[in-house]
């Protein structure tokens, strides 16, 4: 695993995520794709069972993005009647589109990695006010947050007897409507709770702030920045 800065680690997630959107071309994006499993695993190990099971999860998303893109695809509308071409133009874009989630998936995942001190460290070299460092890292970590909180409240659900397969649509309509409404209340009332604890700490205080640990940037952190402009170099050659 290679040590950088947090600068660094959410400059080339922004610039992963930021070609998924930009970049059309199925055989580059699955570059991109490669090159952020790469660049994950030589940051955080390469953990093969967990994106494994990440791709999983998701895999019935993209499976539905493809299936949808091949029946909607304009070209299926012929003289003769609707056919459906499996190897046609909805096919590469189905595939454009679900290596843009994976890519997006997989380089948010790098920006989860980071603690809050690792925010602060980023926007302090960019001169940037703490206060935007505390929404950034707070607005990140909402969704992670509130997933885990309804996963907890169907795990209640279960130990109380309750099976959701079993039960009609109005009943499971009715069940994630308060969950849901449980989950809203909770994350509304902990940022209260964060907003009374940075006054409480006094996070609008003037002055220099003190830190424990220093962070600084060294030569990793310039071939990255160096390999990611040669990246984009090559796709906007490539294009």
């Amino acid at each position: 695993m290679i040590s950088l800065h947090p600068l660094s680690l959410i400059l080339a997630a922004l610039c992963f995520s930021s070609l998924a959107i930009l970049v059309a071309d199925p055989y580059w994006l699955a570059v991109i794709f490669l090159l952020c499993l790469l660049f994950r695993g030589f940051v955080s190990g390469f953990q093969l069972k967990l994106w494994a099971h990440q791709f999983i999860r998701v895999l019935p998303v993209l499976l539905a993005v493809v299936i949808i893109q091949i029946l909607l695809n304009s070209n299926n509308w012929q003289p003769e009647g609707y056919r459906i071409d499996l190897a046609g133009p909805g096919l590469i874009t189905g595939l454009a589109i679900s290596l843009r989630l994976l890519i997006v998936i997989f380089s948010a995942q790098l920006l989860l990695s980071l603690d809050y001190e690792d925010f602060d460290f980023a926007f302090r070299a960019l001169r940037l006010p703490e206060e935007l460092c505390f929404m950034v890292f707070y607005v990140i970590h909402v969704i992670p947050s509130a997933a885990g909180k309804v996963r907890h409240s169907l795990l209640l659900l279960r130990l109380r007897g309750i099976q959701l397969k079993k039960l009609p649509l109005p009943a499971k309509l009715k069940i994630f409507q308060r969950v849901s409404l449980n989950v809203i209340a909770g994350l509304l009332s902990g940022s209260g709770i964060q907003a009374t604890a940075l006054e409480l700490r006094g996070f609008r205080s003037s002055g220099p702030r003190s830190v424990l640990n220093h962070r600084a940037f060294r030569g990793s952190d310039l071939l990255l920045l160096l390999a990611l402009a040669g990246l984009i170099i090559l796709i906007a050659i490539g294009s």
